[in-house]
Parts: C-alpha cells; sequence; structure tokens
C-alpha cells in the first residue's frame, strides 16, 4: 500500500513536500517523495500532513470514569476527593472507561498508550482497542489490595496476556507509597526481565520537603496509611533518592518531576532516565511552572503526556494534540518539530521503543495519523497543525486504517 500527501513529517528528518510512503505486511518500508513510490496503486490523501502516530507517555485509562467530576486544586485536595469517588465506583465501569478513552485516544491520532492502572486489570478490556498500550502494573507498599511487594507484583505482570499490541510495565507509585526495599526489588524485577518502568516522582512541593526533611503534611498523610513497617524520609534530594533506588541507572521513566533544583537536574542529565510532562494535568493541579525547557536544554529526554481525565477540565479528551496546542500556545519560542518530538520520538525513547515507533522511518511500524492543513501550500505543516483545531482524518496502527469518529 501506498500513501500520498502533501507533507510527510518523518520527525528524523525534515518535512517532505509532495511525499508518501509504501507500507508493507505492517511496516514502513519507503518514504519518499511521491514520483519516487511506484509499483501499485497509490492512495492520495489530499492536502494532510501525515505524521507518525503521537504517543501518549502517562496515562490512567481507568480514572476516565471520572471525567469532570473534581474541580481544579491542589493534588492533596483532589486526591482524597478522587479516593471517595473509585469507593462509590466499580472496576467493570472502570474497564469499560479505559476502553473507552483509549479509543477516543485512538481516533485522536494517538497510536500508543502507556496506561498505568491500580485495578491491575484495564489490560483486559484494553486489549479489545487496536491502539498500541504498554499496560504498567502498579506497585504501592501501602494499599489494602495487591500488588504490595515484588512478588505480587511479578504475579500481577504474569497474569497480562501480551500481543503484538499489548505489552507490560512496572510501575511502582511514588516515594511515599512504596517501601525502599520494595522500590529496589521492582527495580530489578524490571531490569531482569527488560520491562519498561515508570514512576511518579517530585510531583508536589510537600513531596520534596518530606524527601528531604520528612514531617509535615505528608508526613503525616504517610503515618496515615503505612501498613506494619512504616515509610520513613531519606532526608535527600529528589534525584538523590532515585540514584539511591535505581531508578536512573535503570532508565525509569519519571512522570511530572515538577518541584527540582539545579543539583537535582545535573544528577538527572547525568542518568539514562526520562521525564514525562502533562502540561493540561499540570495546570489543572496549581503547579509551579514546569522545567521542561530547563531539562530539554540539559539534554534530558522529556516526552508528554495526558494523565487522567479526572485531573482535566471538563469535556476535555485525552489528546496528545491538545497538550501540544497547550505548550505552543502558552511557550510559543519553542520550536515546532521540539513539541512534536516530545510526542512521537521522545516518548517512545522513554518507552524503550524508539526502534519500532515514533518516527516515519523505513522498518518501523506503519503507525500514521493525517492531519488536514489549513494552509496546505504554507512551509511549516507542524506549525499549522498546532495552531489549528483540526481532527485527524485517518489513523493507521500496523498499517491498518482506522476511521474519525462520527459527528456529533
Amino acid at each position: 500500500m501506498i500513501l500520498l500527501a502533501r507533507y510527510v513529517v518523518p520527525v528524523d528528518r525534515p518535512p517532505l513536500p509532495e511525499g508518501g510512503v509504501r507500507i508493507e505486511g505492517g511496516r514502513l518500508t519507503q518514504v519518499g517523495p511521491k514520483t519516487d513510490l511506484r509499483g501499485e496503486p497509490a492512495i492520495d490523501l489530499g492536502p494532510v500532513a501525515l505524521f507518525p502516530g503521537l504517543i501518549n507517555a502517562h496515562a490512567h485509562l481507568e480514572l476516565s470514569a471520572y471525567a469532570g467530576a473534581l474541580s481544579p486544586a491542589s493534588l492533596w485536595t483532589w486526591m482524597p476527593r478522587l479516593v471517595v469517588l473509585r469507593r462509590k465506583g466499580t472496576p467493570e465501569a472502570e474497564r469499560r472507561s479505559a476502553a473507552r478513552a483509549a479509543a477516543e485516544s485512538l481516533h485522536a491520532g494517538v497510536t500508543c498508550i502507556a496506561d498505568i492502572s491500580r485495578r491491575g486489570d484495564a489490560w483486559s478490556a484494553l486489549r479489545t482497542v487496536p491502539v498500541r498500550k504498554v499496560c504498567f502494573a502498579e506497585l504501592i507498599s501501602t494499599a489494602a489490595d495487591p500488588p504490595r511487594d515484588p512478588a505480587e507484583l511479578a504475579r500481577a505482570v504474569e497474569a497480562v496476556e501480551c500481543d503484538d499490541r499489548l505489552s507490560v510495565g512496572v510501575s511502582p507509585h511514588a516515594p511515599y507509597t512504596v517501601r525502599p526495599r520494595d522500590f529496589v526489588g521492582a527495580v530489578e524485577f524490571a531490569r531482569r526481565r527488560g520491562l519498561p518502568l515508570t514512576t511518579h516522582w517530585a510531583e508536589t512541593e510537600q513531596e520534596r520537603r518530606w524527601l528531604e526533611r520528612g514531617g509535615g503534611l505528608l508526613g503525616a498523610v504517610v503515618r496515615g496509611f503505612s501498613r506494619g513497617d512504616p515509610i520513613c524520609s531519606p532526608r535527600c534530594s529528589p534525584m538523590r533518592y532515585a540514584e539511591r533506588l535505581g531508578l536512573l541507572s535503570a532508565g525509569a521513566l519519571l512522570a511530572h518531576v515538577n518541584y527540582i533544583d539545579d543539583d537535582d537536574l545535573g544528577r538527572l542529565r547525568r542518568s539514562s532516565a526520562s521525564v514525562v510532562y502533562c502540561p493540561r494535568s499540570h495546570r489543572f493541579f496549581r503547579h509551579k511552572p514546569h522545567r521542561w525547557r530547563d531539562m530539554l536544554a540539559a539534554g534530558i529526554n522529556v516526552c508528554v503526556g495526558t494523565d487522567s481525565a479526572a485531573s482535566l477540565p471538563p469535556g476535555a479528551t485525552l489528546s496528545v494534540w491538545e497538550e501540544l496546542r497547550f505548550l505552543h500556545r502558552e511557550h510559543p519560542d519553542v520550536p515546532t518539530e521540539t513539541l512534536l518530538s516530545m510526542a512521537t520520538i521522545r516518548s517512545a525513547r522513554a518507552l524503550g521503543l524508539a526502534d519500532k515507533l515514533g518516527s516515519i522511518t523505513p522498518g518501523k511500524a506503519a503507525d500514521l495519523v493525517a492531519m488536514p492543513l489549513n494552509d496546505p501550500l504554507g512551509p511549516d505543516p507542524i506549525a499549522d497543525v498546532l495552531e489549528g483545531s483540526m481532527v485527524p482524518v485517518g489513523v493507521w496502527v500496523a498499517g491498518e486504517r482506522y476511521p474519525p469518529p462520527a459527528p456529533p
């Protein structure tokens, strides 16, 4: 199959005007000018830009059941309210919501989602959705239900039925909910199995203060939900603690990293870890400005995620295009190709998938999204899409096309 477009945007090379791709066996076998693509009938997509499928590097799909139910607030105000809602909800409702959110994401141009599930069974619903997914099993040492330790985490991982579009990862939740020995065990397990590893890190000012000094609001919270062996402050900065646990050397994907100083930034720069920033959720929780641009300037691999629909404004969807558009409006000085890389090749790298996804490159999976252009003759198709509000006219996963949702 050959697809032709006004622009092909490979990401690893400049945009190609009047370009196209050849797809064979679900993979890209040729990328180049339209005139070079011969030998079989071609589908001309018209005045569109063909991008790699976007990658959502941090999502909690099962929380889509509570979309619009909570108002913007600090994390520590929002979280207890979410807990109350989840006690009233059901696992089945959350699974249905996860599958629906995944399907909506696919139609919005996301072809791969990194999903964290506390219930641990969202993968069974997600496997029915043709989007690619990395399903992270979440470990919380202080939880009433498993996984609570590395042994239970291993059993949760083993229960996931992987296929060519569903893989599994490991997610110790956060430094204040996972005991040091369980963190180390989870990191070692991920290393042995070659699994991607993600965790929430340096998300709030209260977390940073607790890591460095103990006590405070978070100290009281931790004492309240600890069971048996309490979780104690390591009395060091977030990245020093991440080094101690092996997260930085393991190439972990650190979610949020909202509060770090220059010393921590340097430690992160010298590591193989990545950071996933969730711009709209960051605004929802009223955090201070994120240092993602400092991180990029330091050579740190920064990618983009959506977090959950429960931490987005009412009516907002888990659209990575909308995350990029938000960043473009807020930071018009950042090159558009940099923003696009944060939802494509950088996300693929963070999830250990850069050899398969993230760019339009021969040999990689034919995961693509066609976006209509407001100005088909304009010089910058990325800016055209980020400054508009258009939705995809076609999405492909492994060369299979999925139509956009029907108009309301």
